[in-house]
């Protein structure tokens, strides 16, 4: 197997393992698995340099498709994440800690009741 194969192999292993992450719900495995996805990216990208033989084209094309639907399914789990947190934090105008217009001292958030 040559190092372009490996490579090939490497970046679609991490891309189900990303996936899998992403199902999981698991912030410190969503970010490893991101990690090690990030570094297979680069290093597959030093492995290509300009050229993409012919026998690869067709993983790297495959490879390209599913790391923009990841990207798609990572987009809608932030804003799922950032609507969650917005519905149980009030919303914050200005710097949450230090002097705020009009008010003397520093303005941080308490617990109703």
């Amino acid at each position: 197997m040559s190092s372009l194969d490996e490579t090939l192999s490497t970046i679609e292993a991490q891309l189900q393992d990303m996936q899998a992450a992403l199902l999981s719900s698991a912030p410190q495995s969503l970010e490893q698995t991101a990690a090690q996805l990030r570094q297979a990216a680069s290093t597959l990208a030093q492995a290509l340099g300009q050229t993409v033989p012919q026998g690869a084209a067709e993983r790297v094309q495959a490879i390209a498709q599913q790391l923009s639907l990841l990207r798609n399914q990572l987009a809608r789990v932030l804003a799922l994440t950032e609507r969650q947190a917005a519905s149980l934090l009030p919303p914050v105008q200005g710097v949450t800690y230090g002097p705020s217009a009009g008010t003397q001292g520093a303005r941080i958030y308490r617990a109703p009741g």
